[in-house]
């Protein structure tokens, strides 16, 4: 932990130069540690590439369309970089989704099987005709203390309490968050490209329709659940896979602390 204790040093003091105490308390009690996948760092991670499949599982199909692989997570090698909240501590998690067009995009419940997520003991499959097969890239992993986009609910909140604190956390996370695209992220807050993911993951998963989240403020009881959905992992658009969501465009695959893996909701937000 200590590459995300010095992070936190470090983004105290730049707090430091824009904000008042009880701003940067709450900034910093917002801060979540997660872990970046590009060209630094210190773990490998292997993106694309030949796919994996527990033994004796039949290869997922949507509608009649084979998913696609887009790669697999050792999160065993991971917890050296310190506890991730939202990431799993230990096992090998593989990733498909239907990602050709037309694909779901996770807004309605009848799309669950557009995309899955496979734990336990990972062997190497052949996909059938019909899956888009993906180059490999290898990535590595960096640990990184992600703060929430502008969007998200509690900096919205921070905003009614202090005015014009807006402003001037857009700017700071823009510099704070700055990374070299494309931006793949494992746990932590989510690069957004549009609105927040929580409740869209909530109202999709239970069957409601997303137009309804256009209200003021969600209920107690639906900001709680909103809070239990965290980022698992964020795929960016790619070119060195041919990955295409957007421009941008980012994949999000999203879980609950008590679920398994395989529960996982998936939302897309392209431009």
């Amino acid at each position: 932990m200590d590459d995300f204790d010095a992070q936190r040093r470090r983004l105290s003091s730049f707090l430091g130069l824009l904000f008042t105490p009880e701003i940067i308390s709450a900034l910093l009690s917002l801060a979540r540690p997660a872990v970046r996948l590009g060209a630094t760092g210190e773990i490998p991670v292997r993106l694309g590439g030949a796919p994996l499949l527990p033994a004796a599982t039949a290869w997922p199909v949507w509608r009649g369309r084979p998913l696609d692989f887009l790669g697999a997570v050792d999160f065993t090698e991971l917890t050296a970089l310190g506890e991730i909240p939202g990431v799993p501590r230990s096992g090998t998690a593989a990733f498909y989704y239907v990602s050709g067009t037309p694909r779901p995009w996770g807004d309605a419940s009848g799309q669950r099987d557009g995309w899955r997520v496979f734990t336990g003991d990972l062997h190497r499959a052949e996909p059938p005709p019909g899956a888009l097969s993906y180059p490999s890239a290898d990535l590595f992993a960096a640990p990184f203390l992600s703060l929430p986009s502008p969007q998200e609910a509690v900096i919205r909140r921070l905003e009614r309490v202090h005015r014009g604190f807006l402003a001037e956390y857009e700017q700071l996370h823009a510099v704070w968050s700055t990374q070299a695209m494309p931006a793949h992220q494992l746990g932590g807050w989510p690069d957004l490209v549009q609105r927040p993911i929580g409740p869209d993951c909530l109202y999709a998963s239970t069957g409601r329709p997303l137009d309804t989240l256009e209200t003021p403020e969600l209920s107690p009881d639906d900001q709680m659940a909103v809070d239990d959905w965290r980022l698992l992992l964020q795929l960016d658009s790619d070119h060195r896979l041919g990955w295409y969501w957007g421009d941008p465009g980012r994949v999000y695959f999203c879980s609950r602390q008590n679920d398994p893996l395989e529960r996982a909701w998936l939302t897309v937000q392209a431009t």
